[in-house]
């Protein structure tokens, strides 16, 4: 389901992409060409992203009984280092071939890449929300402050028409150099948001985890010690360490068990249970 999603993205950037550099190139806008290279570095991400999911659903295997979910957090690494370069890039490329005689057609093109653009990050952000999928979250956030750098530069294409004959301030320079640098700070905050996803991330949604507690809790004969659940990619594993009566039959732990699991189970996020016992003199 994700690489739809991702397609919708990957065709929706290149489209906006081309739209935008061809009428960077018609209008002599460099802030519109750099906005559009931008666009189309959004579709190379969608394209490590489609990618990712895919590895992300292999199977379990004997090196990873966990599964290689994840993959979507290297991924989505990767794709944060792209849009830093990518910001780079744009920094530097500001100052080539300097001209300040944008066309007006300029402002409209954008003005329609924008619209599309919300509409396309809104809808990601929501299926990344929906799914639990950091790959399509990373996406969505990306899609959104790209719309937002678009805004600036819809301003500075605006400040070039007012003022055309300005020697003294290139308004596209500003407005390409400033749309590199949000893209910089963007991609550096996904790369440590993911890099700690890496190391090993918990949910630590305590409404989330009451609702669990719960549920493993309509069984009056066990306690719960301690609970952890644990994110691989969009799915994830709950650890669960219960004090039990000394008294009870291993045949009587493994039918709380099983009926355990089958409650968590029925969490779509919920892939993987882990339950421990300890007798309850231990408490």
């Amino acid at each position: 389901m994700t690489s739809k999603e991702l397609l919708i993205s990957l065709i929706t950037n290149l489209s906006l992409g081309i739209i935008k550099v061809i009428g960077g190139f018609f209008t002599n806008s460099k802030t519109l060409i750099s906005d559009g290279i931008h666009c189309l570095s959004d579709m190379c991400t969608d394209i490590i992203g489609i990618i990712g999911t895919k590895l992300a659903k292999k199977k379990p295997d004997k090196e990873h009984p966990f599964g290689h979910g994840k993959i979507e957090y290297v991924t989505s690494m990767l794709m944060s280092i792209f849009i830093v370069l990518l910001g780079i890039t744009c920094v530097i490329n500001s100052f080539k071939n300097t001209t300040n005689d944008t066309n007006a057609i300029a402002l409209i093109i954008l003005f329609f890449c924008i619209l599309v653009k919300l509409i396309l990050s809104s809808y990601l952000l929501r299926k990344g929300k929906k799914l639990n999928n950091s790959i399509l979250i990373t996406n969505g956030t990306e899609s959104r402050y790209d719309a937002y750098s678009s805004m600036f530069a819809l301003v500075f294409i605006a400040l070039s028409l007012i003022n055309p004959n300005n020697k003294i301030i290139n308004y596209d320079i500003i407005g390409s150099v400033i749309i590199g640098i949000l893209t910089i700070k963007i991609g550096i905050q996904l790369f440590i948001r993911n890099i700690q996803s890496v190391i090993g991330e918990i949910d630590t949604d305590t409404n989330r985890q009451e609702i669990l507690k719960d549920l493993i809790l309509k069984n009056k004969k066990i306690s719960i010690k301690r609970l952890t659940i644990l994110k691989y990619g969009h799915y994830e594993n709950v650890i669960i360490d219960l004090f039990v009566s000394p008294k009870m039959t291993i045949k009587e732990s493994y039918r709380i068990e099983n009926k355990i699991k089958t409650e968590l189970k029925k969490d779509e996020r919920i892939k993987y249970v882990t339950i421990s016992y300890a007798p309850k003199e231990t408490i």
